[in-house]
């Protein structure tokens, strides 16, 4: 009984601590007394802290554009290695029936490559970056319709031709 007594003043006391505002806040978390503390020391210079936005300058503009070309070279690049190991005899068969679950292999282990040589795993250069390699992924068609030469050299003539005909729609003409 004695125990059930002291539980019960000791939240007593607890209660009536909390009422008077003397509660214990622990120092990594930030709560209101520490809150309105720091606001009433800082002043507006807190919210502006807190709602500043730090500028972009010409670099970084730059590299977003370098972000977005990197995603296209790391689509079409993947494409490329793909195709060109699919081409050697003697490899797992399982490795051939791929398709273009390979291709994606591929793009993707040259993209994490790009971001890490070229620093471009920050929050406005990762978007760019996916941006570059769906563009690319859905574009592939078209730039092959425009350069069905330059595709028959990189990849096989069949495959050239698939392509063009798919971006048939896309052709650029000069007329």
């Amino acid at each position: 009984m004695a125990a059930v007594l002291d539980q019960k003043a000791v939240f007593q006391e607890r209660l009536s601590r909390i009422s008077s505002g003397k509660q214990f806040e622990h120092p990594d978390v930030i709560g209101k007394a520490t809150q309105l503390a720091y606001e009433k020391r800082f002043g507006d210079k807190f919210q502006q802290m807190r709602t500043k936005r730090r500028k972009r300058t010409f670099l970084d503009k730059v590299m977003i554009v370098v972000a977005f070309l990197s995603g296209m070279i790391a689509v079409f690049a993947g494409r490329l290695i793909y195709f060109k190991l699919s081409q050697i005899e003697g490899l797992p068969e399982s490795f051939y029936a791929l398709g273009s679950r390979g291709m994606l292999l591929c793009a993707l282990i040259v993209a994490l490559l790009l971001a890490a040589m070229l620093h471009l795993s920050t929050r406005a250069r990762m978007p760019a970056l996916v941006l570059g390699c769906i563009f690319m992924h859905y574009s592939e068609a078209a730039v092959a319709s425009n350069a069905p030469g330059l595709w028959a050299q990189m990849f096989s003539p069949d495959y050239a031709a698939a392509m063009a005909e798919e971006g048939r729609d896309y052709r650029i003409s000069y007329n």
